[in-house]
């Protein structure tokens, strides 16, 4: 029954809301990594959580969709096709991943979209060299070895770690908090 129950959330429609859930709870998990084991908290900040499980259900299905281009645009394990999709996710899918990131945190905290872009500028490129060291990795095995049903679950199980590390990017403070950016008469701070 197990296995049925496997093999269902990992093919046809079910796959999708299966990625999406996982991308979804690994957020979630990721942050609350970073709050109790690196940061060390006693009590942990679930709104906090919380925007960052949102995160991971609007980035789940942008992942789900995105490995099916991938695998359909380009099919195969031959080295020059591993290597464009490699290549591919890193030039083409990393860089609006973050902005979406980025934008969309300062967007559930109730910051400005002027407050959200400077963060962006602020810690892009950081967190670009960081996923350029991370991310081929995982995905030169992931696109060799790991069937198609099963990749975006070998993504989200190691985004578990690049989590961890997008919360502690998102939630460090930013260079510029001593000149904080000037909010709008329509715009309110999270607390």
């Amino acid at each position: 029954m197990a296995k049925r129950l496997w093999e269902r959330m990992f093919s046809g429609r079910l796959l999708a809301v299966t990625n999406t859930a996982t991308a979804t709870g690994l957020f979630a998990l990721g942050d609350i990594i970073q709050q109790k084991c690196l940061e060390k908290r006693e009590n942990l900040d679930w709104a906090r959580t919380s925007r960052m499980a949102a995160m991971g259900l609007c980035i789940g299905p942008l992942n789900h969709y995105w490995y099916v281009f991938l695998d359909k645009r380009w099919p195969g394990k031959a080295h020059r096709i591993v290597f464009t999709k490699v290549l591919m996710d890193e030039v083409a899918y990393a860089p609006i991943g973050t902005t979406i990131f980025y934008i969309g945190m300062g967007t559930l905290e109730n910051k400005p979209l002027s407050h959200s872009i400077a963060e962006l500028r602020e810690k892009f490129l950081p967190t670009y060299m960081m996923d350029w060291q991370f991310w081929p990795a995982v995905q030169l095995i992931n696109f060799y070895f790991v069937p198609t049903q099963y990749r975006v679950l070998v993504v989200n199980i190691a985004t578990l770690c690049w989590n961890a590390f997008l919360s502690y990017m998102k939630h460090k403070p930013s260079e510029s908090a001593a000149t904080p950016v000037k909010a709008d008469s329509h715009s309110s701070t999270a607390v």
